[in-house]
């Protein structure tokens, strides 16, 4: 009877996180946890020093990276001149081309130069 409560403990005791971990005190272990707080993720380093940051533990291991935005293609103009009046950011420019005024993000109001 004492063996079995002696692996019994042991059992119970190899499932159970361990102690600095459930209160929340960040220790040198390294088993790093994806966790969020003010609805950002971040890998710590072990679910203690998650906890003790306020952060609730999502996953197990880092978190993963997010997935970059592809880039935008370039925009190859060009160099002829038929100008377009174009506005961006509330000033109107002349572009030597509607090719350079989409470039720049500007929005054609006229074919010709800005009065």
């Amino acid at each position: 009877m004492r063996k079995f409560l002696v692996l019994a403990a042991l059992a119970a005791a190899a499932f159970a996180p361990p102690p600095a971990a459930a209160a929340g005190f960040c220790t040198a272990q390294w088993a790093p946890v994806c966790g969020t707080k003010d609805g950002g993720q971040k890998t710590y380093s072990n679910a203690g020093c998650a906890k003790a940051d306020g952060a609730e533990v999502v996953g197990q291991g880092p978190c993963p990276e997010p997935t970059p935005k592809p880039a935008k293609p370039p925009i190859f103009c060009a160099e002829v001149y038929h100008p377009v009046c174009a506005i961006k950011d509330g000033v109107r420019k002349t572009y030597s081309t509607d090719c350079f005024a989409k470039a720049d993000g500007a929005k054609i109001v006229s074919d010709g130069e800005c009065p």
